[in-house]
């Protein structure tokens, strides 16, 4: 461009007429010519392409810059021009500014000048610039300009960067996030090498490190390696590093490009969640161990307990009295709730040892076993089990039986004695909504069934406590019962990956919901 502009330059001083020259411009230079006047501050001289590109006239433009220059940029036009009354002869500068259009808008023009005449004092007179459009450049240089900036702020947060191992001569080059990573500061530090940086790998894994490198190479293949390196402040990082190789013409390997992520948290996170979980697991087999033992062990005195009563009440029943009989059936009721407890701890106990054998099963069968089970109770109760379709799910039969069982016995339970007990059993697969509601993983198919009664009740704030083992909201009198039924069922659902709660108010029934996966990963 510059080269044009001392053409035009020389053609001008050539003494061509002003009103010819437009004309030839117009065939050879795809842009916007113009002469600024120095004394005057407007525009002598205009082609005829600042129609074809901007369509002005040059009686739109009137010979006032401030008509051609978009009104943001009259300022940074004018700074601009102060530098030209510095150049020496045949010297140019270039700027860039924006140009009205006559249709409202603007566009990008990258302007190149250079002085045109001078006074008989050396200074200045006029000044020459030829513009053209660089818009598409520009929109095109602005959206690498954020593309980069977007790569640069998932790298920030991915905490990874990108680099490029060239073989030959053994330099690499990082993009800013793994200057970051490895806390190098981009403007400080001076070409990297390999040996810079084979100098950060921990002792331990170089050797690795290096082989994994090598055999790349050699088999023209990409490589993924985990090893540890140290920081420019001396700390210690876990990093991922999953690279390909990049061969010639002649399919020999030049370069190597990939990608290193810090991963030190995650793997400190995992290790955390294992030792954890090994923690757990500890814990409850401890746990299980002793329920399971002491239920064994707390069975003995029960049964000689409910024994010897037996047998003191058969044999002394007329020398008791009626206090001393009142005072043994106590005893006696007591033994019996007694061992419900231990029988039904020794039924969590083992829920909580689930063999977790899934099988495909129909729910609708399951209900229908259930009924059965529960036949004397319904018609004892006048109990009515309305169930719609019911799904197909992978699941332990036996549990599922479990679980249905005792929500169906606690609706019937919990009834109001004024109606008769009416169950409804419903399902449905999951919303999108219900899956981000409950952090359920959005790939998987998720089964949503509800068992709802119209009995007494409970109010809200007990939602979660009704699950806790041996917890009651009634008096045993009232309703019998150990309170572990529900915390059975809320073991077996956890059992099967899925989720359990219960929504009520008193007087209103109550609505059990189980959200169950359709298959087990």
């Amino acid at each position: 461009m510059s080269e044009h502009i001392q053409y035009l330059k020389t053609l001008f001083e050539a003494g061509e007429n002003p009103d010819t020259f437009d004309e030839k411009l117009a065939d050879f230079f795809p842009a916007i010519i113009y002469i600024y006047d120095v004394d005057t501050k407007h525009i002598s001289f205009v082609n005829r392409k600042v129609h074809d590109f901007l369509g002005l006239s040059c009686e739109d433009i009137g010979g006032d810059l401030n008509e051609l220059v978009f009104s943001e940029d009259i300022e940074l036009v004018r700074h601009e021009l102060e530098k030209f009354y510095t150049l020496q002869n045949h010297d140019s500068y270039c700027y860039n500014c924006r140009f009205n259009h006559k249709e409202g808008h603007w566009r990008y023009y990258r302007t190149q000048g250079t002085v045109m005449r001078r006074k008989d004092n050396g200074q200045p007179a006029s000044f020459l610039f030829i513009a053209q459009d660089i818009t598409d450049y520009r929109k095109n240089e602005d959206e690498v300009k954020v593309v980069r900036g977007l790569i640069e702020e998932t790298e920030e947060l991915l905490q990874l960067g990108s680099w490029t191992y060239t073989i030959a001569n053994q330099k690499i080059t990082w993009t800013r996030g793994l200057y970051q990573l490895l806390e190098f500061d981009e403007k400080e530090l001076p070409a990297i090498t390999y040996d810079f940086y084979v100098d950060l790998v921990s002792a331990e894994d170089l050797v690795s490190f290096e082989n994994a490198l090598k055999d790349a190479i050699s088999t023209k293949s990409g490589f993924e390696h985990e090893y540890q390196v140290k920081t420019r402040t001396g700390a210690y990082k876990i990093v991922s590093t999953k690279a390909k190789v990049v061969t010639d013409a002649n399919g020999n390997a030049v370069k190597i490009v990939g990608i290193t992520r810090d991963v030190t948290r995650l793997r400190n996170v995992e290790r955390e969640r294992e030792r954890s979980i090994r923690e757990l697991n500890r814990s409850n087999k401890e746990l299980e161990e002793f329920a399971y033992i002491a239920s064994h062990d707390l069975q003995e005195p029960i049964r000689k307990i409910s024994t010897f009563g037996e047998r003191l009440k058969a044999k002394f029943i007329d020398k008791l009295g009626t206090d001393g009989v009142l005072y043994l059936e106590r005893i006696m009721a007591s033994a019996d709730n007694m061992r419900m407890l231990i029988d039904n701890l020794l039924e969590f106990s083992r829920t909580t040892r689930s063999s977790y054998a899934f099988e495909w099963i129909n729910l609708q069968d399951i209900i229908t076993n259930v009924k059965t089970d529960l036949e004397l109770k319904i018609e004892e109760t006048n109990a009515s089990i309305v169930t719609a379709t019911l799904p197909r799910l992978e699941a332990v039969a036996s549990e599922m039986k479990q679980l249905f069982n005792n929500l169906l016995s606690n609706a019937i339970k919990f009834r109001d004695s004024s109606v008769a007990p009416i169950i409804h059993i419903t399902s449905g697969k999951t919303t999108k909504t219900e899956k981000e509601e409950h952090h359920l993983p959005v790939d998987k198919e998720f089964f949503k069934i509800q068992v709802h009664d119209n009995g007494i009740g409970f109010e809200e704030e007990y939602a979660d406590r009704i699950f806790q083992i041996f917890q009651r909201l009634h008096g045993k009198s009232e309703y019998p019962g150990s309170g572990i039924g529900l915390a059975i069922c809320k073991k077996i659902v956890d059992n099967h990956n899925g989720i359990m709660y219960a929504e009520s108010k008193p007087g209103s029934g109550a609505t059990f919901v189980v959200i169950l996966p359709e298959k087990q990963s």
